[in-house]
Order: structure tokens, then sequence, then C-alpha cells
């Protein structure tokens, strides 16, 4: 195969998967690393969009709650905390696809491996944020809906959402500060 059609080939492997083009000459295994990590971004980038559009969703939902309604409160703090691991959500994402696109360039295969894991926790906390937004979207679905019934089951998983989003943001800042620390010997 001669280079053009391999550049070719690596082209459409990129854009197959989603993910960061980028030209691996460096590491051995290193698309093997791109192709994991970017099948965790794609996850994360998945439900992000679900949320996203539970969001457009939940605006026009907002407007059929009677401002004077005794569940404003409460609307009023999921809406706190959608809005909290919303912007989470896309800063992980972001954190996500920069880490993938350093792989192919890292100077060797264990710093090549700690991008994929850094682009692995950071679509994981995308993922997790995005779970909170659609959870708590669906409290406010509820409420719109009159759905009474459903409210305690909603927050009781709204509970559950934050807890493990909360794990997940704490395992991140444990791996990102093993990495740190790994390379500031």
């Amino acid at each position: 195969m001669n280079k053009s059609s391999y550049v070719a080939l690596m082209v459409v492997a990129g854009l197959g998967f989603g993910g960061t083009l980028c030209s691996s000459y460096g590491v051995e295994g290193s698309d093997q690393l791109i192709v994991e990590a970017n099948k965790s971004i794609s996850t994360a980038e998945a439900s992000i969009g679900e949320a996203r559009s539970a969001i457009e969703n939940a605006k026009q939902l907002l407007a059929t709650i009677p401002s004077d309604s005794e569940m404003m409160g409460e609307v009023t703090e999921m809406l706190a905390d959608v809005k909290d691991n919303w912007s989470l959500a896309l800063e992980a994402l972001n954190g996500a696809k920069e880490s993938a696109s350093k792989i192919p360039t890292a100077s060797s295969s264990e710093i090549a491996g700690d991008y994929k894991l850094l682009a692995t926790v950071n679509a994981g906390v995308a993922l997790s944020g995005a779970e909170v937004v659609k959870t708590g979207i669906s409290f406010i679905e509820a409420v719109a809906g009159n759905k009474v019934e459903a409210l305690d089951i909603i927050r009781s998983a709204m509970q559950d959402s934050l807890a493990a989003s909360s794990q997940v943001q704490f395992n991140y800042e444990r791996v990102k500060s093993l990495i740190t620390q790994k390379y500031s010997k």
C-alpha cells in the first residue's frame, strides 16, 4: 500500500470512528487506543445529545408550570443541578476530545495510554453529567404533566444520579492526580 492510500485509509477510519482525526506515525498501538477513547467519547456524545433535546423540551414545559406552584422551589433546585451538570458534561467532553487528540503524538506508548485513560475518564464524567441532566428534566416533565405519583421515584433517581456523578468526578480527579504525580517526579 502506498503512502497516499494509507493516509486516505486513516482519514476514512478517523471519520468512521467519529473522532479525532490525527496522523499516527510514532507510538505503536496508538490506533487501538484512539478507537477505545473514541468509543467512550461517542457514548458520552450520544447521551449529551439526548440531554440537549431534553433541555429544549424542558424550556417549553417550564412555561406550563404556574409560577406560584408549590413545586416551583423544587423545580428550581432541580434546574440548578441540571445547569451545573450540563456545564460539567460539556467541559468534560471537550477534555475527553482533547486528551484523545494527543494519543497519536505521544512520545511513548505509556504516555499514549495515559492520554487514553484521561479521555475515557473525562468521557465518563460527561456521560454521568448528562444522565443527571436527563433525570432532572424528567422531574420537570412530571411536574408539568401533573404526574405526582412519579415525583418520589424521580427524586430518588436524581439522588442516585448525583451520587454516581460525584463518584465518577472523584475517580476522574484521582486518575488525573495519579498521572500528574507520575510525570512530576
